[in-house]
C-alpha cells in the first residue's frame, strides 16, 4: 500500500481492524507487520492517533533521519547503545529534577505492563519503549522526547532483540531487567538525580554488554565501574 502510493507521505494507515479485514489476517499478524514497518523506518506510530507514513522532506533531512532510524549493522547497533548510555543517563537526571506527575503516571503504567510481560513471558517491547519515552517526557524538555521519538526504530530494534533473547533464558533474566526499570523509576520518583542517572546508565550498559557478551556478562560489571563512566564497555566483543 505504501509503495504503491495508496497511502502517501504523512498519511495515516487504516486502523488495525480494517487492515486485518482487508488482508484477511488476524490483528496479531497486522501488529507484527506494523512493528516491522516501524523498525524499518517506513512508518511512525503516535499514541492515540495511529500509524503514519514517514515524511521525507529533503535529502539532507532524510540522510539525518536514516542515520537515526535505521540499524543495518552490528556496529551501528553498538553505536546506538553507546549514545543511549549518555543521552538517557542525562534524561533520567533531569526527569528526577523535574518530577513531572503526569509523566510519572505514564511510567508507572508502562512498568505495570512490563511486569505483566515478565509474568506471561512476552517480549513487552512497546511497554519497554514507552517507559523510556516516559522518562524523556518527565524532563519537561521537549528535546529529549523528540530525540527519543526520532530514534524509536533502532531503540525498539535493540529492545526487541534483547528481550527476545532473554525469553530463551531462565526467568530471572527478565526479572533482572525489570528490577532495573523499577530502580530508575524509584530514583526519579523521589527526586534522586544522581541515583536516577546512575540507575539508567547501569541499565543500558548492562543491556549493551549482555547483547554482545552473553546473558551473564552484565553481572561481571561492578556498580562502581559503571557509575564511573562505564569504561569497561570499551572492550572487544565476540565476533569482532
Amino acid at each position: 500500500m505504501i509503495e504503491q502510493g495508496q497511502v502517501g507521505e504523512s498519511g495515516r494507515l487504516p486502523a488495525e481492524g480494517e487492515l486485518a479485514e482487508e488482508f484477511g489476517v488476524s490483528r496479531y499478524v497486522i501488529r507484527e507487520a506494523l512493528t516491522r514497518l516501524r523498525l524499518a523506518g517506513f512508518i511512525v506510530s503516535r499514541k492515540g492517533s495511529g500509524s503514519f507514513v514517514r515524511r521525507r522532506e529533503n535529502q539532507d533531512v532524510d540522510a539525518l533521519q536514516t542515520s537515526l532510524t535505521h540499524v543495518d549493522s552490528i556496529a551501528q547497533l553498538r553505536r546506538c547503545y553507546e549514545f543511549r548510555i549518555g543521552l538517557e543517563g542525562e534524561t533520567a537526571y533531569f526527569a528526577a529534577q523535574n518530577q513531572n506527575a503526569e509523566a510519572l503516571r505514564e511510567m508507572r503504567v508502562a512498568l505495570n505492563r512490563l511486569e505483566e510481560a515478565v509474568a506471561s513471558r512476552n517480549v513487552g517491547m512497546d511497554a519497554d519503549f514507552e517507559f523510556h519515552l516516559g522518562v524523556a517526557r518527565a524532563t519537561g524538555n521537549g528535546f529529549f522526547a523528540t530525540v527519543m521519538e526520532a530514534m524509536r526504530a533502532p531503540i525498539e530494534f535493540g529492545i526487541n532483540l534483547g528481550r527476545s533473547l532473554s525469553l530463551r533464558r531462565p526467568k530471572h533474566h527478565l526479572e533482572r531487567i525489570q528490577s532495573q526499570h523499577v530502580a530508575i523509576f524509584k530514583a526519579i520518583e523521589i527526586g534522586d538525580r544522581e541515583g536516577a542517572r546512575r540507575a539508567m546508565r547501569d541499565h543500558i550498559t548492562d543491556a549493551y554488554i549482555r547483547m554482545f557478551n552473553g546473558p551473564d556478562a552484565g553481572n561481571l560489571l561492578t556498580q562502581n565501574s559503571i557509575a564511573q563512566g562505564g569504561d569497561d564497555i570499551n572492550m572487544t566483543f565476540e565476533g569482532e
